[in-house]
């Protein structure tokens, strides 16, 4: 094998865990520490919080591409698995030994953090391998793994979780389920393909709209009780505001128009209210 193919191949397994992702978790669990009530990371935890939040990420994100390899031969033939750079046999032994540090770091750290852990990390292996086809038992646990991570950050810190992470916990599972409910407008071909149930294979686009609009609406109704249970300062509460416009013209905007380019740029969009929201959370709980 030549340097360039190794160089290659490094790259596409690189590619494989999502790196963006795994970061992005690890910071959701430096959150759940801030939300947590002794806000306790030491600089023996905090690496293997890193290792552990990216190694599981990596791991659940390379068996997703393992099972939709043969969706994204037909619609992402650049992918590492469909392209050939990546075995299906190599991206198992991939995900394994990645599964397999995450969860060593976990036990390190503690044994409730090792049980939720494994929790997630079988959820994640769960939704990949049956449950994604289910359409919304499958946005639901995608929601749970979204969560996850801020659920860790306050077990890693309390050993227990508290109330204002719960809070948070409530506000994103709501959002991040109503944004899977339109992303499935958006993907109806190739659900299809994959004989996806969706909301909005099986009950029509309008009706997948006005479920996502109304899960959105439920996370804005809620959105003021951290400021009125005083889980966080007034800084919350410009930002979320913000936030709140925003999903409300999302809500709006989907139910309007339930087509597959608006339903691809709500879900886009919702990605900005929803990273709004973690910002008016830390501004919140910082000051």
């Amino acid at each position: 094998m030549s340097k360039e193919t190794r160089i290659k191949k490094a790259v596409a397994y690189v590619k494989l865990t999502r790196p963006q992702n795994g970061m992005m978790m690890f910071i959701a669990v430096l959150v759940g520490v801030l939300f947590s009530e002794s806000r306790s990371l030491t600089a023996y935890q905090a690496p293997l919080a890193f290792v552990t939040a990216f190694s599981l990420n990596g791991s659940s994100m390379t068996v997703n591409d393992y099972f939709d390899r043969h969706v994204d031969a037909i619609n992402s033939p650049n992918r590492p698995i469909p392209s050939g750079v990546v075995s299906p046999r190599g991206a198992i032994v991939f995900a394994t030994a990645l599964g397999a540090v995450g969860l060593a770091a976990a036990a390190f750290t503690s044994y409730v953090c090792l049980a939720f852990a494994l929790l997630a990390y079988a959820s994640a292996m769960l939704y990949n391998s049956t449950v994604k086809v289910s359409g919304l038992p499958g946005n639901l646990l995608v929601s749970f793994n979204v969560i996850a991570p801020f659920v860790y950050g306050s077990l890693l810190s309390d050993g227990t979780v508290g109330a204002r992470v719960l809070m948070f916990a409530l506000l994103a599972f709501l959002a991040n389920t109503g944004r899977e409910v339109i992303k499935g407008i958006s993907d109806v071909e190739g659900d299809a393909l994959r004989g996806v149930r969706s909301v909005a294979r099986r009950m029509g686009e309008k009706k997948a709209a006005m479920l996502g609009a109304a899960l959105y609406a439920s996370a804005v109704c809620l959105s003021p009780l951290p400021y009125i249970l005083g889980y966080v300062s007034f800084w919350y509460l410009p930002a979320v505001l913000v936030c709140d416009a925003g999903f409300i013209y999302s809500s709006a905007s989907i139910v309007r128009s339930p087509s597959k380019e608006n339903a691809i740029r709500v879900k886009n969009h919702s990605l900005l209210w929803m990273l709004i929201a973690l910002l008016s959370f830390i501004a919140g709980g910082l000051a």
